[in-house]
């Protein structure tokens, strides 16, 4: 079982507004002034999953930064019971893990 609570190298999405997006992404930092996430807008993340499963380039994630004041939540990306999480998802059809496509997977750090 992984590590609970929200510690860099965990798959999460962040829910923003003003504008309203959300970002599916690895977390890089947590800290009071905001969030550090490399990722990308969830609703790329089809198109991003179905490029890697062909090892093709274009889309790609980025280090991003948002305010606090920017937040309305973070979650953690997991599967729970019959839903699969993103990151599980990504590593099924693509046969790698989320941080290695976000270039993390040389750091230490968790799923």
């Amino acid at each position: 079982m992984s590590t609970p609570g929200f510690a860099p190298g965990h798959a999460v999405v962040v829910y923003l507004h003003t504008p309203r997006e959300k970002v599916f992404g690895v977390l890089v930092a947590l800290q009071p002034a905001g969030i550090v996430v490399r990722g990308l807008d969830l609703a790329a993340l089809d198109d991003f999953v179905r490029q890697e499963a062909r090892r093709e380039t274009g889309l790609g994630l980025v280090t991003l930064f948002y305010p606090m004041s920017r937040v309305e939540r973070m979650e953690r990306d997991e599967s729970v019971g019959g839903i699969e999480g993103i990151a599980d998802r990504f590593r099924r059809e693509t046969g790698r893990s989320i941080l290695a496509a976000a270039g993390l997977s040389s750091r230490r750090t968790r799923r």
